[in-house]
């Protein structure tokens, strides 16, 4: 397929705001594509050259793209046009709008791209705005805009995962009874334009067989809730428990062979490599962030290794675990080495998917346990840890171990039905938590997604914000819901900031999965992009918040943790569900 023709349909996607409408124009798209046009057509649509997980970088920002134009264009005046349109895509059309269409195929644009990204060193980048004025001189102004937008990172289609997956369904069966089938692929692979491939070449055999593989993440396993030590026995009965670790996510890939080329520089650890892969939550990669866990890892002594665990970080003076706040702080592009020595990572390791060779998903959790215990103790890392897991046979066992965690400071614990499986992406009752309650307050934070701010009354006026409009998602029906207003727990110097990032994914209209009252309605509406943390003292009923004309959903005392939380993804964030249980804790 010519690139051309996928801008179109990259324009009629952009035009959207039904699901339904996209999964339709999705299905009518993969029936044109064919070989490696399949997964490089999934890559760009979702504003990248290749998997999420890998850590691909063009490392070209808006104001060198806009210099590059400016050295392509006749018009001298770039800058004044992006300020006026505040899109770099538009500005490249406008730049362009009298260039005929080009000859390019997606795998061209695929290969120009990938070339323009691994340019690395000195003078790199004056190498890549080369390469992009040359793209600039032999293609359409249409092409032109997606060509940057994918460059910079603002793609713009507003197309989820679940939307793909629907597509994909209906692509093979004319309806959606083939996506928990395909959504278990994709779980297993977390390579979406891999997964589209062999569902549209060969069908739903084709992902049977699928399987775990070092260096490609797994969707994580989630968690519900418990109010308390006797109702969650009263649910699971006899049970492994585990402390519930307030840390950073880390699902861990080891292959003593290798894990295949990474598409990023490694040279900030001071050596290539290529053996250990980490990923958040979220499936992002965080490898080169953690030189310290990556030398612990190549001392378990295995052959190949997957484990999912907590990582938090450590006072090397005195051992004592850091907040979480601190740990996170490792989570950087400069200062690495620095980093790792200041505050070095513990990693507690409460679950394996993967040993030598063999798949463990589909094994009990105490096989699993048994062998990642075995693997910790065996092995000759001082930093990695076998989480505590103690088999429970009461209510009042389990409660001790509560009280013993949250006296030790720790965020309360995970318990762990005794014959459950490993299944990725699952959120249900064969894992449940149990957090400590403050008085008046929630048994847990909530996550929640931005959808859009009020301009800013009294001494905020100054700021052009005062308040966020956050939201909950209804994962049944794909719609992100009205939650509360949150302008509690913001200092005055973080508004600009987060006016200047909600201010880049402003759109003009209310998307059709997006539900907000009138009533709540935001002075300015943003895509369901950014994820927060909020505590609040209780989950009430409300007349305005939730679905339009029923009653929904609200926080009371709503108070921001954490802006712009990037190990979870929005529909990652907390359930209507969720909240519900909520209530009743």
């Amino acid at each position: 397929m010519q690139f051309n023709d996928l801008c179109e349909y990259l324009v009629k996607l952009e035009d959207l705001s039904s699901r339904n409408e996209m999964t339709e124009i999705l299905v009518e798209l993969f029936s044109k594509l064919e070989g490696k046009e399949i997964d490089q057509a999934i890559y760009f649509m979702q504003g990248r050259i290749a998997p999420l997980y890998e850590p691909i970088e063009f490392n070209l920002s808006i104001k060198l793209v806009l210099k590059a134009l400016e050295a392509h264009s006749s018009n001298n005046d770039i800058q004044a046009l992006f300020k006026k349109l505040g899109d770099v895509g538009l500005v490249a059309e406008e730049v362009n709008k009298d260039s005929g269409l080009s000859k390019y195929s997606i795998t061209s644009i695929f290969e120009h791209l990938n070339e323009i990204a691994e340019i690395e060193g000195t003078n790199s980048q004056s190498a890549k705005q080369t390469l992009l004025q040359e793209l600039a001189q032999n293609t359409s102004g249409l092409e032109l805009k997606y060509i940057t937008r994918i460059i910079v990172g603002k793609l713009r289609l507003g197309l989820s995962d679940k939307t793909f997956l629907d597509a994909l369904s209906w692509y093979l069966s004319g309806d959606k009874s083939l996506r928990a089938e395909i959504e278990r692929a994709y779980g297993v692979n977390a390579d979406l334009g891999y997964v589209a491939r062999l569902v549209i070449e060969g069908g739903v055999e084709a992902i049977k067989d699928i399987h775990l593989t070092p260096g490609i993440p797994v969707a994580s396993k989630l968690v519900q809730r418990e109010a308390t030590p006797q109702t969650l026995f009263e649910r699971l009965g006899d049970c492994y428990i585990q402390p519930k670790y307030d840390g950073l996510r880390l699902q861990v890939h080891y292959d003593k062979n290798g894990l295949g080329e990474e598409k990023v520089s490694m040279s900030l650890l001071g050596a290539e490599k290529k053996t250990v892969k980490m990923f958040s939550r979220n499936m992002e990669n965080l490898t080169y962030m953690m030189p310290d866990v990556i030398e612990q890892v190549e001392l378990l002594g295995v052959e190949s290794i997957i484990f999912d665990s907590e990582a938090i970080g450590f006072d090397p003076s005195s051992g004592e675990l850091v907040s979480f706040q601190e740990t996170i702080s490792r989570k950087r592009k400069t200062g690495i080495i620095e980093a790792a020595k200041a505050t070095p990572l513990k990693v507690f390791a409460f679950d394996i998917l993967h040993i030598n060779g063999r798949d463990l998903m589909q094994t009990g959790l105490e096989e699993r346990l048994q062998i990642l215990k075995e693997v910790v103790d065996s092995g000759k890392s001082e930093n990695i840890e076998f989480a505590e897991s103690v088999l429970v046979k009461s209510a009042e066992e389990l409660d001790a171990k509560f009280k013993e965690y949250t006296d030790a400071g720790l965020e309360g614990l995970i318990a762990k039905d005794l014959g459950t499986l490993y299944e990725p992406g699952t959120r249900n009752y064969d894992w449940i938590k149990l957090k400590v309650k403050a008085q008046k307050e929630l048994a847990d934070t909530v996550d929640a997604v931005v959808l859009g701010y009020y301009s800013g009354r009294g001494v905020r006026a100054k700021f052009g914000i005062g308040a966020l409009l956050i939201g909950c998602y209804d994962n049944k029906n794909d719609k992100y819901l009205s939650l509360a207003k949150l302008g509690t727990g913001i200092k005055d110097s973080d508004w600009p900031i987060f006016k200047k990032a909600l201010d880049e994914i402003s759109v003009d209209a209310l998307a059709e999965n997006v539900e907000i009252d009138k009533q709540v309605m935001p002075d300015v509406l943003v895509r369901p992009e950014i994820v927060v943390v909020v505590e609040a003292d209780e989950v009430t009923v409300s007349k305005v918040h939730g679905y339009v004309g029923k009653d929904g959903l609200s926080l009371r005392f709503p108070r921001l943790k954490q802006f712009a939380r990037e190990d979870k993804d929005p529909e990652q964030i907390t359930t209507v569900e969720e909240l519900e249980q909520l209530a009743k804790l």
